[in-house]
């Protein structure tokens, strides 16, 4: 047999393993007293899942950020996952399509009335930020704003890429905004005829 043919293709929870769980373990973090072996293992398993979205340098980071957030007495019990996601969230922030209860606002009917009101990717910067709905008039407001500026501000662009004299800045925020759109397109519900 070949080495490639003897060698497992590593995993995503195996990268999170080799890059993150591995290394802080080897620092010193272990299982708190206070958890089961097994609990201790699922929450092992739920970090390297929850986590798989970060690239190898996102681990890197995000374990540097973790060595001083050891808990316990001694500090060296592993941080619980209310810790541990706000300092991913900081590295990367995770996408909201990985997230079906998040997601879903674009499935229900908001996501076609946002879209009617011209606010769509302003809302979905909004989730995808927030992890959150809007819950009042602030932050509607906000959205409402947000969604001026990007209006605006495509007209624009679009007006100089029409008249050829768009630059670099102007592609790119193009480009920047029609990724966000199509990812918030994507979640909206489809209708019979196979559109959204």
């Amino acid at each position: 047999m070949t080495d490639a043919q003897t060698t497992k293709t590593e995993t995503k929870r195996d990268r999170v393993r080799r890059l993150l769980i591995d290394p802080l373990t080897a620092w010193g973090f272990r299982k708190p007293g206070n958890v089961t072996e097994a609990k201790h293992a699922k929450f092992l398993v739920d970090l390297a899942d929850g986590l798989a979205y970060l690239s190898d340098d996102q681990l890197v980071t995000l374990r540097e950020f973790l060595k001083t957030k050891g808990e316990g007495k001694d500090r060296r019990g592993w941080p619980r996952m209310a810790t541990i996601t706000p300092l991913a969230e900081a590295v990367a922030p995770r996408p909201l399509e990985e997230i079906p209860v998040i997601a879903s606002w674009f499935g229900s009917a908001r996501g076609p009335q946002a879209l009617a009101e011209g606010t769509l990717v302003a809302e979905f910067q909004f989730l995808s930020a927030l992890k959150r709905p809007p819950l009042h008039d602030g932050d509607w407001r906000r959205i409402r704003e947000r969604a001026t500026e990007h209006d605006s501000s495509k007209r624009v662009r679009e007006d100089r890429v029409r008249r050829g004299v768009a630059d670099d800045d102007d592609r790119q925020w193009l480009a920047w905004y029609a990724q966000l759109e199509a990812r918030a397109m994507a979640l909206l519900p489809v209708t019979k005829e196979g559109a959204a």
